[in-house]
């Protein structure tokens, strides 16, 4: 498996920090009822978790160990996933921003079954 000097250098990482961001703009300056709150709440804890996911399994510099938490961090993408869903369902927010977050997280599923992948290979 070919190491980055960081995990900072996965474009994986780097799309993963870029939607928790994202998200947190975005979320945060929405006037919401209070009702949604815990839904927002769990979105944004998911979302930054598949970052975090990927930062702590690096850190532990063993492919096994790596790869565990990886797989987290793409079981924390589905459940974002699934959050997401829920609000297009009830319509509370932009559905074209909920969409493009949605996509986003399509994409570093993709990135993170193909890492997953090339680790099993070795």
């Amino acid at each position: 498996m070919q190491r980055y000097s960081s995990h900072k250098n996965l474009i994986v990482y780097q799309r993963s920090e870029q939607l928790t961001i994202e998200c947190y703009k975005y979320f945060l300056k929405q006037k919401t009822d209070y009702k949604y709150k815990t839904l927002i709440d769990q979105l944004l804890r998911s979302v930054g978790s598949i970052g975090a996911n990927i930062s702590e399994g690096y850190g532990r510099h063993y492919q096994k160990s790596y790869r565990q938490f990886l797989s987290v961090a793409r079981g924390s993408a589905f459940e974002s996933e699934y959050w997401l869903q829920i609000m297009l369902e009830l319509k509370i927010f932009d559905n074209d921003e909920i969409k493009k977050f949605q996509d986003e997280l399509t994409q570093i599923l993709k990135m993170l079954t193909a890492l997953m992948k090339k680790l099993e290979e070795k």
